[in-house]
């Protein structure tokens, strides 16, 4: 059904031309936005009245449609309003027959004439493609007399022509950023402007083929009345004399495209409604109000969110259809139904579990922890999906429901699955001028015993001291790791390390072993507590020491982070409380170990023109291109003065960990013979401004602080601070940094640079 309106006195052969066209635009408009989002059914959108392009396009169309048997060239009939003699003549043989006569013999004058030039355009056609086109220019831009588009024909069209014509787009700029970016990311004119030359004909078919899709742009951002004008090298391209001025340019000269929209106004939504059996929920979620604009994302957004409330309430099957649009012209506004069909709520069924190959299957129906009868959550079920890809031996997991209830009424579900490879070997490596570089091996075991058990074997060498051999520390490891150990989410770590370093503060010889219970809470938050011992044997400043120690470790986690190497927002907190109830030494003392570090990220991309122009209220899209990293980490020991802790256990500042431009543990009280002594109390803070510069490379500016002492916090008279700068290499595994740091106060004999090289952002 449709509403025809008209405002102007035609004759009734023109009336009915002009509706004839009208109807068929009807039945065939459909609502789009550019990006692709398109309501499927082409017959619900209705539109009443007339808009501005509507009634030159449809007089335009209507006259064709009259003059055709009149004129032997209807393909000199262009785009454009009736204008001059042309307007005149539709005038006269339409609205005052009286003139028929007359311009009858005027037309008999020149059928001679025009039956030659017809020849010519035939002869035309053989030799020439544009020849065979022309009549395109007369009718819908993107068709031909084959009945395919001008897009399908471009590239041939644009091989036969043999000399290409360069141009310049210029487009009008417009108040809406987004709009504007979007009309030329759609338009073919700028798109393939470098890398598609045309010719004469092939530009004119272009600029003809991009009304239509600017149109289509203007509409999905709610400008139903737009006026779309392309002119080349200052003509018209409806004016019969362009082609011929075009062709008559010489190859290399470059023509100027002129394209101006004027959108007129925003249409807005007027009227609402969903109609069928609509859950409260789905009502709830069903935010389009009268006044907003009539955007077509915002409005397919709408359906959207009508459909998960549905799902989430325990409707798998809900179906909500295209909606109907009217877009009443007169008023400028568009009125919006969607039918609503819940369809039946219906619980969890059985699940089918495809793809196992070393995995028990127990183990993953535990992981998944979904049972039938549980009412069906789209969210429950991709919360359950993200669980099980969390458990590392996963490679994929794909969770489908059915598209039917089973016997029983229940929705059976169907899980596909790929396992990881079992083992995994890694290496990595690093450098820096104060420690010298490091060389780091593992060999990991994903599935151990077909619970996604987790083996680990590593070892690293480095080289720490400032010397040009130095001595070389050694660290081995061996771990395993026993996921959902008697309920879900609850792991065990069990770890056993040997270690040998020789570093400025100290030389140290040790074996540990721990046990940790990790609890994971929610995807971002983790508890975990344990037992470690030490064995260790230290020498600072004097005769060697044997330590033996007991540690209770009691740790908290928080992590909201985008990325664990490369961070663009978000937030991570660890803190750590480890008493130690029993040490054994030669100055050994009770003490408890506490310390807590927290690292920021906030993105400071400059707003892109879909976030400028955003009028919904929505967040807006940021790119992680400029970040603004921050980082506090405060560490106290209580219960024993500094000089009683094992040094291993004391703290230290300085390093590509810690304070930049410092040495490694430089911070900080000294012994007697001037070696780093640490301390009981510990400050750092970080600022870092991290820049992307292209698709690959980044740059840094950053600021380091830090202070230890061993009397407690004592303010901030003595902090050392580093300023430095860093380039970046971003790549799948992570950023390579590469950073250089200088100390603002410099101790003798310390390097004024220093140099840092890894794999990652320094925090």
């Amino acid at each position: 059904m449709a509403f025809l309106f008209t405002t102007h006195d035609r004759s009734p052969r023109f009336q009915a031309a002009l509706d004839e066209k009208r109807i068929g635009e009807l039945t065939n408009r459909s609502f789009a936005d550019f990006s692709g989002a398109t309501i499927k059914d082409r017959k619900c959108s209705i539109i009443i009245g007339s808009s501005r392009r509507r009634e030159r396009d449809l007089a335009v169309a209507a006259e064709n449609e009259i003059l055709k048997p009149l004129f032997p060239h209807p393909s000199r009939v262009l785009r454009g309003r009736p204008t001059g003699v042309r307007y005149l003549l539709l005038c006269g043989i339409v609205t005052r027959p009286v003139w028929l006569l007359f311009f009858a013999l005027l037309l008999l004058a020149s059928n001679g004439q025009a039956s030659n030039s017809q020849a010519s355009n035939s002869h035309a056609s053989n030799d020439h493609p544009e020849g065979a086109w022309i009549a395109a220019l007369g009718s819908s831009p993107a068709s031909t007399p084959e009945g395919r588009t001008t897009d399908d024909l471009q590239s041939g069209i644009d091989q036969a022509v043999p000399d290409s014509l360069p141009y310049q787009l210029s487009i009008e700029s417009l108040p809406n950023p987004l709009l504007e970016r979007s009309i030329i990311e759609t338009s073919m004119l700028e798109r393939l402007r470098e890398s598609a030359p045309v010719g004469a004909f092939g530009l004119i078919s272009r600029a003809n083929s991009d009304i239509d899709r600017i149109d289509q742009v203007l509409r999905s951002f709610g400008y139903y009345d737009a006026l779309i004008s392309i002119r080349i090298d200052g003509r018209d391209l409806s004016d019969p004399g362009l082609l011929p001025q075009l062709k008559q340019r010489q190859p290399a000269t470059s023509v100027t495209v002129d394209l101006r929209i004027d959108p007129g106004p925003l249409y807005r939504i007027d009227r609402v409604q969903l109609e069928g059996q609509v859950p409260p929920a789905a009502h709830a979620a069903f935010t389009l109000e009268p006044g907003e604009p009539a955007t077509a994302p915002e409005v397919l957004a709408a359906g959207i969110a009508v459909l998960d409330a549905l799902q989430e309430d325990g409707f798998p099957l809900a179906r909500v259809p295209a909606p109907t649009v009217i877009v009443n012209h007169w008023t400028r506004t568009m009125a919006v139904t969607y039918q609503i069909d819940p369809g039946e709520r219906l619980p969890l069924g059985e699940i089918e579990i495809i793809g196992l190959e070393r995995l028990r299957e127990g183990y993953v129906r535990r992981r998944l922890g979904l049972m039938p009868g549980e009412p069906f959550s789209p969210n429950r079920l991709e919360a359950a999906r993200r669980a099980l890809i969390a458990s590392d031996a996963l490679a994929s997991a794909r969770l489908t429901p059915a598209t039917k209830p089973d016997a029983s009424g229940r929705l059976p579900l169907r899980l596909e699955v790929v396992e990881r490879p079992l083992r995994v070997l890694r290496l990595a490596g690093a450098y820096s001028s104060d420690e010298g570089g490091s060389i780091s091996v593992s060999w990991s075991h994903r599935n151990l015993f077909g619970g996604a058990e987790r083996l680990t074997l590593g070892g690293e060498i480095s080289q720490l001291s400032a010397g040009s051999i130095g001595d070389i520390n050694d660290f081995a490891r061996a771990s395993l790791r026993i996921p959902d150990l008697w309920r879900r989410d609850l792991d065990l770590q069990l770890e056993l390390g040997a270690v040998s370093e020789r570093l400025d503060a100290y030389d140290r010889d040790a074996l540990t072993a721990s046990a940790l219970f990790e609890q994971r809470v929610s995807e971002r938050l983790s508890l975990g507590a344990g037992i470690g011992v030490e064995h260790a044997r230290i020498v600072q400043d004097g005769p060697a020491q044997d330590f033996r120690l007991l540690s209770l470790p009691i740790t908290a986690g928080w992590d909201s982070s985008d990325d664990p190497l490369d961070p663009r927002r978000g937030l991570r907190l660890a803190a750590q409380l480890t008493p130690t109830p029993w040490v054994q030494g030669d100055d050994g003392d009770n003490f408890v170990r506490t310390r807590l570090v927290g690292a920021t990220y906030l993105d400071l991309s400059e707003r892109t023109a879909d976030s400028e122009s955003q009028t919904d209220g929505a967040t807006p899209k940021l790119l992680g291109r400029r970040v603004l990293a921050l980082r506090l980490a405060i560490g106290r020991i209580l219960g024993a003065n500094s000089s009683a802790i094992p040094p291993d256990w004391r703290f230290y500042a300085g390093g590509g960990g810690s304070v930049r431009g410092y040495p490694y543990q430089s911070i900080g009280p000294r012994t007697a013979n001037g070696s780093p002594a640490g301390g009981d109390a510990l400050f750092e803070g970080s600022l870092e401004l991290r820049q992307r510069i292209g698709a690959r490379w980044g740059i840094a500016t950053f600021v380091d602080i830090g202070d230890v002492s061993a009397d407690g916090f004592r303010g901030f008279g003595n902090l050392a601070a580093g300023v430095g700068l860093g380039a970046r290499f971003h790549t799948p595994i992570g950023p390579i940094r590469v950073d250089l740091a200088s100390p603002l106060t410099e101790a003798e004999g310390d390097a004024s640079v220093q140099l840092y090289i890894g794999i990652g952002q320094a925090f």
